[in-house]
């Protein structure tokens, strides 16, 4: 069964139409009436979306450095509290099993978050180090601040908007516990609380937005800006190597060949993963038509040379974009290909329609501080 977030109260009350969609364990706003705007909010003023979705594990214990190191792709060991890395992990074969960003809390504490839950996997590799999981991913509650005036508007709020990338800082804010974190692609800073004072950071930040036209984004919104930044999730885009000794899917073949550190020596999964060949690359298509393809494949001729991951429109473009993994011969940008469009309510006929690979991300992230 979906669960409702710690925000549910407040998205209700803004989600006019009534329109939801799970995304883990939870349902969440589909648009709060307008996900083109909700998405230019990002680019032009301040979006605000409920991220408590985000699957996330503490791994605590006296071997907590030994676990990571074997555990992930990176040497996340070298982190010191209020530090994070972004990093994978994989099956025996090497095929990736989940992304996702690892930080530092304490001397013996990480946490893990994630788009994709893999507990069964993360637990079974902790026990054999000591070290506990303990999941927090309903007990806590996170929204991101996405947008030029984000800055500002932490300033207005107390914090400090000058936290670099990858790092996050703990506060007590007005006599609540809260976290202040920069982990996201989108430029942005996530506000994570206790899941029983969601409700009172979400006015807080509500009214202190007013000036700054701060707006709410749903998932429509949310998943455009990661397209458009060319971001592949799992469970979106593609599925994890659930089989211990999968050998797929392939980091280099999801643009994730850069997670993986070839001089961190004793990862699980490592030999595989390094002696693979990718034969596809991970491209953005840009395609001439306004309607989306999501997972079909792509042609140059009559030759499939690959196959379209999530597709979008984009209200920026004004196209429709696409994820991509494309033959190697074909992936240089510029190249001109060909898809099928799917049947829709516009398109009462399986459509051919021309796209063009460039290169990602499609656009760049959104500012983070405003002119």
């Amino acid at each position: 069964m979906s669960l409702a977030t710690p925000f549910h109260a407040r998205t209700a009350d803004a989600n006019r139409d009534n329109l939801w969609a799970p995304r883990g364990r939870f349902t969440l706003p589909v648009h709060f009436g307008d996900s083109a705007a909700e998405a230019a909010a990002a680019r032009f003023g301040i979006a605000m979306a409920d991220i408590s979705w985000r699957w996330r594990v503490m791994l605590e214990g006296a071997r907590i450095r030994e676990l990571v190191q074997c555990l992930f792709t990176r040497d996340v060991s070298v982190l010191v509290p209020g530090q994070a890395m972004k990093a994978l992990w994989l099956s025996d074969g090497g095929g990736v099993r989940g992304a996702g960003l690892v930080a530092r809390h304490g001397r013996q504490s990480f946490q893990l978050a994630a788009a994709c839950e893999d507990i069964g996997w993360i637990a079974s590799a902790a026990s054999l180090f000591g070290v506990t999981t303990r999941d927090v991913t309903e007990s806590e509650a996170g929204l991101a601040l996405i947008g030029p005036y984000a800055a500002g508007l932490l300033t207005a709020l107390g914090f400090d908007a000058g936290l670099g990338p990858l790092t996050l800082r703990k506060y007590s804010w007005r006599g609540l516990d809260v976290t202040l974190s920069r982990f996201g692609e989108h430029n942005g800073y996530e506000i994570w609380c206790q899941a029983e004072d969601a409700l009172l950071v979400w006015d807080r930040i509500v009214r202190a937005g007013e000036p700054f036209a701060l707006r709410p984004a749903g998932l429509d919104a949310t998943d455009t800006l990661d397209l458009e930044a060319g971001v592949p999730r799992p469970g979106r885009d593609y599925d994890g190597a659930t089989a211990p000794d999968a050998a797929e899917p392939l980091a280099g073949e999801l643009r994730l060949a850069s997670l993986i550190d070839p001089d961190h020596t004793n990862f699980n999964g490592r030999t595989p993963a390094l002696a693979a060949k990718p034969k596809r690359k991970l491209v953005g298509l840009v395609l001439d038509s306004a309607t989306p393809a999501p997972f079909t494949p792509v042609f140059s001729g009559a030759a499939i040379v690959g196959r379209t991951l999530s597709s979008r429109f984009s209200p920026l473009l004004r196209r429709a974009i696409a994820l991509a993994q494309i033959d190697e011969a074909h992936a240089a940008a510029g190249t001109n290909l060909t898809l099928t469009l799917p049947a829709s309510r516009g398109l009462l006929l399986p459509t051919v329609a021309a796209a063009r690979v460039v290169e990602l991300p499609f656009l760049p992230p959104p500012d983070s501080i405003a002119p």
